[in-house]
């Protein structure tokens, strides 16, 4: 059987390689090794970057697509985030009771995400924003600088504050487009542009 390479799938085929790091995060979480594991972590994302612009570039944006992304989000984030404080627990459990808001407020932003994503849309593939990328930055320089027992509060709450800027901004989002389903606008500039 012949495999036909078609040129709308590309964005696709780089969100599902993304899958391919998942093992080897866990077994770096396993095996105790952390700087593969965020080095494993950070290649995922930028992988997920790169599809998005892909998708765009190429003007190949599906709703497929758009959903495959954020089933891929879920099985690599949730299990991440879970391997990684088991990782970094020592600094984490030292840090957490000082500054519990900055870990809890973007993970409460990701679940109200989904949640308006159901909401408007009826999907939980929830809307892609450079406000988001942003975030998911955060986040992976976060991770570096627990790794290396440095927790910086000032970092912590710009993750948190971008973390809630993307959830406003998608919301606003949602809100301006109410009967159309265009969930591959970037920005809330872009959306406003295309009313």
């Amino acid at each position: 059987m012949r495999i036909v390479f078609q040129r709308q799938q590309l964005a696709n085929i780089i969100s599902l390689s993304r899958l391919g790091f998942l093992p080897f995060i866990v077994l770096a979480g396993i095996l105790q090794q952390p700087e593969a594991f965020v080095g494993l972590f950070g290649a995922q994302l930028f992988l997920d970057a790169i599809d998005g612009f892909v998708a765009r570039r190429l003007h190949i944006e599906s709703d497929l697509g758009r959903r495959l992304d954020t089933v891929i989000d879920l099985a690599i984030w949730l299990p991440s985030m879970a391997i990684f404080v088991w990782l970094v627990w020592d600094e984490f459990a030292r840090v957490f009771p000082d500054y519990p808001h900055v870990f809890i407020v973007p993970t409460v932003t990701s679940i109200l995400m989904y949640a308006t994503a159901y909401r408007y849309l009826h999907s939980l593939a929830a809307i892609h924003l450079y406000s988001g990328k942003l975030a998911s930055a955060l986040v992976l320089l976060l991770m570096l600088t627990m790794l290396l027992d440095r927790f910086y509060p000032l970092l912590g709450y710009l993750t948190a504050g971008v973390a809630v800027v993307y959830h406003l901004e998608a919301i606003a989002i949602y809100r301006l487009q109410r009967d159309r389903t265009d969930e591959n606008v970037t920005s809330l500039v872009q959306a406003v542009r295309r009313r």
